[in-house]
């Protein structure tokens, strides 16, 4: 009898001292609610350099093809290109958000970036995959 009446205390001891472990490690103050990230818009450079990310996001040898491209697209010089926004961004599918009617994609999630320029008072809206492969999304198309 002694010998259950022992057993039987220390159990009662050892279930008291794990429910006290349990709640440590809980922020009594923390919110049940999602935090999402808040992101400043920073300053863009008008011509990155090669080697140098724009935002901290799109490397800078990404960024100069695309100066490069809107360059040759619009005429005018690189120089005179401004960098309206470039972000990081994950496209839902292989079209990159801007589907051609017709073409059929690769439905995986593709990482990558977006880009818009404003070259001699046109907007280029580039979309761009993580390896520098880029379209010119045009404004007519369903998605662009």
């Amino acid at each position: 009898m002694k010998l259950f009446a022992r057993s039987a205390l220390s159990l009662a001891a050892l279930v008291f001292l794990l429910s006290a472990c349990a709640g440590q490690g809980a922020d009594p103050t923390a919110s049940a609610e999602p935090t999402r990230p808040v992101r400043s818009a920073p300053s863009l450079p008008s011509v990155p350099s090669a080697d140098a990310p724009v935002t901290g996001e799109v490397p800078g040898e990404i960024m100069a093809n695309l100066l490069a491209d809107a360059a040759e697209r619009t005429g005018v010089d690189v120089d005179d290109i401004e960098v309206v926004q470039a972000e990081a961004v994950t496209w839902s599918d292989g079209s990159l958000g801007c589907p051609e009617p017709g073409m059929v994609y690769t439905q995986a999630l593709v990482d990558g970036y977006h880009v818009i320029v404003e070259a001699g008072g046109e907007e280029l809206d580039f979309r761009v995959t993580a390896n520098g492969g880029f379209v010119l999304c045009e404004q007519d198309r369903p998605g662009g």
